[in-house]
């Protein structure tokens, strides 16, 4: 079975639902416009339910929405009537939903994360593209031409009121054949605004955080005000300001309720906590500077399987780095969430550039990512994929 790649609802062969490609008079379709966030239109939906007494093998008879609609039609999801890419049904996927506080690099973390996944493609003989079209041209306008061409810091993901968010329509990446499946790694954005308000736990655009197979959470060491004292002569100052990723996560956590997705929470921007090495006389000196600790080597473009031994190994070692952070809250919110429901988890340390950008431009020494690949990559090995 496959998810849809809006709301991440598992897609049944008890429900089916399909839409004309050329509606005569096109009308505001309310499902799809709650789970898009604002207005969409098509024709009328055709939805199919599958018989109560239908044999085991039952399928929708060949062409029955054309039969309905009297022309060309598109399969839709029966949940949020998202228009399927061709053949969907009879693949596998994996859907992650990032989430984080406003100026946390959730977005120039996605620009980077696809460059780095399709590098270790190429080292499994594997491949790693854009799907459709649609995320072809989405990753090229708002992620790689701004930070890879224009060399700029991308801007903070829209808030959904405003116009037409780009991060409403889920990024689409396939990762070939594997295990006998065609593969798709689905990744969906959220503004760190919208997250920030509380009242958006039971709107219909945010829970596909509850059927998402893994949840990377970013959370910004620069936010802890004592770490940025330490680091003022030897890092750009940060003119972004973000919320409280204490209360984002609280957020994200009951917006998952009864959920259960693998929850990457990532210490995000980590070459601020390297510099650290660097403060003469400091006790965070100490500690950035052990050579033998796992979040001072990066093996993650090796060929080969995800690497579990190291994985538990960064997790402690973050986790230890968390409660120095004095964000011991957070670590309790992730292992006691409110929600009663524990979800599996892991602590990842992350640097999607290497260095802190001047302003709102790129360090002049470019991109060096680190690590970038640990958290979703830990989310492909649980669904057994380039693991």
């Amino acid at each position: 079975m496959t998810k849809c790649p809006r709301c991440f609802v598992t897609l049944t062969q008890d429900r089916y639902a399909w839409v004309p490609l050329a509606p005569d008079a096109p009308e505001v379709d309310e499902v799809a416009s709650a789970y898009h966030g604002s207005p969409v239109k098509s024709g009328k939906v055709i939805e199919l339910v599958r018989p109560a007494d239908a044999a085991d093998d039952w399928a929708p008879p060949a062409f029955y929405g054309e039969r309905q609609t009297g022309g060309d039609v598109a399969e839709v999801c029966p949940v949020c009537h998202y228009r399927l890419p061709a053949g969907w049904r009879g693949a596998q996927t994996t859907c992650v939903a990032l989430a984080g506080a406003r100026a946390t690099g959730k977005t120039v973390y996605i620009a980077v994360l696809v460059k780095t996944l399709q590098l270790l493609g190429e080292r499994l003989n594997r491949v790693a593209e854009p799907a459709t079209t649609e995320t072809e041209l989405n990753y090229l306008e708002h992620y790689e031409r701004p930070l890879y061409e224009e060399r700029g810091i991308l801007e903070s993901t829209p808030a959904a009121h405003t116009g037409n968010p780009y991060q409403r329509e889920p990024l689409i990446f396939s990762l070939g054949v594997w295990n006998e499946a065609r593969q798709y790694l689905v990744i969906r954005d959220v503004a760190g605004e919208d997250l920030e308000n509380a009242n958006n736990v039971n709107a219909a655009s945010m829970q596909f955080f509850g059927h998402a197979d893994g949840v990377v959470f970013m959370f910004d060491p620069l936010k802890v005000e004592s770490v940025r004292h330490q680091l003022h002569d030897l890092v750009p100052a940060q003119e972004r300001v973000g919320g409280d990723p204490r209360s984002v996560l609280r957020t994200v956590l009951s917006i998952i309720g009864t959920g259960t997705p693998h929850l990457a929470v990532v210490l995000s921007k980590f070459d601020a906590l390297q510099a650290l090495a660097h403060v003469d006389g400091s006790d965070w000196s100490e500690v950035m500077s052990h050579r033998g600790a796992g979040f001072s080597r990066d093996p993650s473009l090796r060929a080969g399987p995800y690497d579990e031994q190291d994985g538990r190994l960064v997790h402690e070692e973050v986790r230890s780095l968390l409660e120095k952070l004095e964000a011991r809250t957070m670590v309790m919110a992730v292992e006691q969430p409110h929600t009663g429901v524990q979800l599996s988890s892991r602590y990842f340390a992350v640097s999607a550039l290497g260095e802190s950008p001047v302003g709102d431009r790129l360090h002049q020494n470019g991109i060096s990512p680190f690590r970038c690949l640990d958290p979703v990559r830990w989310v492909l090995a649980q669904r057994g994929v380039w693991a």
